[in-house]
């Protein structure tokens, strides 16, 4: 009977897949009945980031010249967070999901990286980390978006994570901050100085600690929650973002 109930839920979903046929989400053609989301062509053109790239913020180093694992400006700064993991580069198509996402308000999206943030959870030892954190949007603006995009991906990351991690929403943010993609990488530094805290420090003693974020561009987001942590008595604090710009 439950495989009768199966089999009719699938029969509806691929009549109403014929009927109404739903668009890319990057070029709007019509999907196929197996497509999700994206058509085949475009998840194709989601370049993923390759080696070799600096271990500590991912950013693509040249394949030849002086064999280095950091990059020069983090051989220089010293970031607070230790080593940082991105999936797909933050071209066009992903910029373009990414935006639909955050304003045109569909988190389903996200499931559009699903597969590789299941491979991420398979290739990484996730027995380094106790938690899993999310970089937090100030409350107005979380309410106004009716989630938060970081958060919901830490999510799918731990249902493919089998160690017993907790997603917490240990950080908050405490003042309104200008969107960092329209600001340079000084004005950046400046707009995020002071905007994070900590809720609870005891859930952080000695923790290792994985920051979730959905782009990473300069990783002044990411390296002020670092900071915070760190203060609050994290051990180690690492980040994964899906886009790398």
């Amino acid at each position: 009977m439950l495989a009768l109930g199966k089999e009719f839920k699938l029969y509806v979903r691929t009549l109403a897949r014929l009927l109404y046929p739903p668009a890319c989400a990057i070029c709007r053609i019509p999907l196929l009945i197996e497509e999700n989301h994206v058509c085949n062509d475009c998840n194709d053109c989601i370049e993923a980031v390759h080696p070799p790239a600096c271990v500590r913020c991912t950013q693509p180093l040249p394949p030849y010249g002086q064999n280095s694992s950091l990059c020069q400006s983090c051989k220089s700064t010293r970031p607070h967070y230790t080593q940082g993991f991105t999936l797909v580069l933050y071209q066009e198509s992903t910029r373009t999901i990414f935006h639909q996402i955050k304003y045109g308000k569909k988190p389903w999206l996200l499931n559009i990286f699903s597969e590789r943030l299941k491979g991420f959870a398979s290739r990484l030892d996730m027995n380094h980390y106790d938690l899993f954190v999310p970089v937090p949007l100030d409350p107005k603006r979380e309410r106004d978006r009716g989630f938060n995009q970081s958060k919901l991906i830490a999510q799918i990351l731990k249902r493919y994570t089998k160690s017993p991690i907790r997603v917490e929403s240990v950080l908050m943010k405490k003042k309104k901050t200008n969107p960092q993609s329209r600001l340079r990488r000084l004005e950046r530094l400046d707009n995020l100085n002071n905007a994070f805290a900590v809720r609870n420090r005891k859930r952080l003693d000695g923790k290792r600690v994985l920051v979730v974020d959905d782009v990473f561009t300069t990783g002044s987001t990411v390296n002020e929650c670092a900071k915070e942590l760190k203060k609050a008595g994290a051990e180690r604090v690492d980040f994964l973002a899906i886009g790398r710009a």
